[in-house]
């Protein structure tokens, strides 16, 4: 051990007691123990003892507080206060929409709305706080049994469950639901990621692309069976998605593409009872649908119409489309405030997305990379689609605004974000010496 010698534990100690990063003692003892150790042994052959050896290399280390500050600064926790004020601002933008739409409709059912989103929203900031604070690297360890787990809950909730719109989406009782396939979208691809990361980037062969196939096949085939199509469609592509990354393969990955899409028609075109292709098709030709499948896309483009660069006023009138307002707060935001806020909309998602893509760069291990690619890549899915939604010539899906959208997906918006900031804050205290996702050409001491 490079620390056996008396005067070299204290030195090493003193120094430790500045860093708070506890995960990188163990490899600051080791790199300066060995630089230390080596200093010795040089002045050892020159004739020094041992003890003399050991007074001479701590001088010239320099003084041990000094040396744990400048280590410090070096490991030490980092928060992304950039993401965290947009996630603040996001929150406040949330609310005071779901506040003007409260104080503007008249329905009853809705009156509740404010509340429910406050509480929602507070709640995904508590999973947020924990995440942004919690070791993702247990991810990896209990990779298998999430996988199970959430895949036992898929196959039993139709026999459980009321469905919803046909759905069986929601599961659980007494008051208490947990948004299912939601939940599915969001951890199985990182659970499927953290049992694959290695075996598909150090031996990618056919074996492991197949057990990959497998691993994804089964909650797609209980999703389909849900049936939750958007949230099956998000799904295989962020699976497509993070294959790629993983390999490199980026022909695999437009092959298989291009196979999950025509299989995807195929069913639809077969098995499709609650004719989702009309939907599709009747963006093509609005005017012939004013009143049946087109009748959201035109009423959002006649808002967007008579919104005018600075809007129509907080005291908007509520016609039959906009009690559905909750569903589209983009929309909402441009009829009260005009496209000049919907503008800002569109470059604050633009920069709220590009900060999430340049922390990756920032992340040092294989793992941490892969959860911000996946959490990544599946805002930027929902975000453009939802924007896109809001121009009212796309199909209208269930596809959630994040963040300040209604509804319970708060929750797993929130705590996404804490685990990509939980990444980005152990950046530099993450020790590499035994990360099992990086090769290592040399033993171990």
């Amino acid at each position: 051990m490079t620390d056996q010698h008396d005067k070299i534990k204290r030195y090493l100690d003193e120094m430790c007691s500045q860093v708070k990063a506890r995960e990188v003692h163990t490899d600051l003892r080791d790199e300066l123990g060995n630089h230390i150790r080596e200093m010795m042994l040089d002045k050892e052959e020159e004739g020094l003892t041992r003890e003399e050896a050991a007074e001479y290399a701590i001088e010239q280390m320099g003084d041990p507080a000094a040396v744990g500050k400048s280590m410090h600064r070096l490991h030490r926790h980092r928060m992304h206060w950039g993401l965290i004020i947009g996630l603040i601002s996001l929150a406040i933008v949330s609310l005071f929409l779901m506040w003007i739409f409260t104080t503007n409709v008249t329905d009853d059912r809705f009156q509740n709305s404010y509340n429910i989103q406050l509480t929602y929203t507070i709640l995904g900031i508590m999973f947020m706080s924990f995440f942004m604070f919690f070791d993702y690297r247990k991810w990896k360890r209990a990779a298998w049994w999430i996988y199970i787990l959430l895949n036992a809950m898929l196959w039993i909730n139709p026999m459980f469950s009321k469905s919803i719109n046909g759905i069986y989406r929601y599961f659980g009782a007494h008051g208490f639901y947990l948004d299912l396939t939601t939940a599915a979208m969001w951890v199985l691809p990182l659970a499927v990621g953290a049992i694959m990361l290695d075996k598909l980037r150090f031996n990618c062969n056919a074996k492991s692309i197949l057990t990959y196939i497998a691993l994804v096949a089964l909650p797609a085939v209980l999703l389909f069976q849900i049936p939750d199509l958007v949230r099956l469609v998000m799904f295989g592509i962020i699976s497509l998605v993070l294959f790629g990354w993983i390999t490199r393969k980026w022909l695999y990955t437009v092959i298989a593409t291009m196979i999950g899409a025509g299989i995807g028609l195929l069913l639809l075109l077969t098995t499709d009872s609650f004719h989702r292709l009309e939907r599709f098709s009747v963006v093509f030709n609005l005017e012939d649908y004013p009143l049946g499948n087109g009748y959201y896309n035109n009423s959002i483009m006649g808002i967007l119409q008579s919104a005018g660069w600075w809007g129509n006023g907080l005291d908007t009138a509520f016609d039959q489309f906009k009690t559905s307002y909750f569903d589209y707060p983009g929309v909402l935001l441009i009829d009260v405030f005009g496209w000049a806020a919907g503008i800002g909309l569109l470059v604050s998602i633009i920069w709220f997305v590009a900060s999430m893509v340049n922390t990756l760069p920032r992340i040092r291990d294989d793992f941490g990379r892969m959860i911000i690619v996946i959490i990544t890549s599946m805002f930027a899915l929902q975000m453009v689609y939802s924007l896109a939604m809001t121009t009212g010539r796309v199909p209208i899906l269930s596809v959630v605004f994040p963040f300040i959208g209604y509804g319970n997906h708060l929750i797993f918006d929130y705590a996404m974000m804490g685990l990509l900031l939980g990444v980005y804050r152990s950046k530099d205290t993450v020790s590499l010496k035994n990360n099992k996702s990086r090769p290592t050409t040399t033993p171990i001491q």
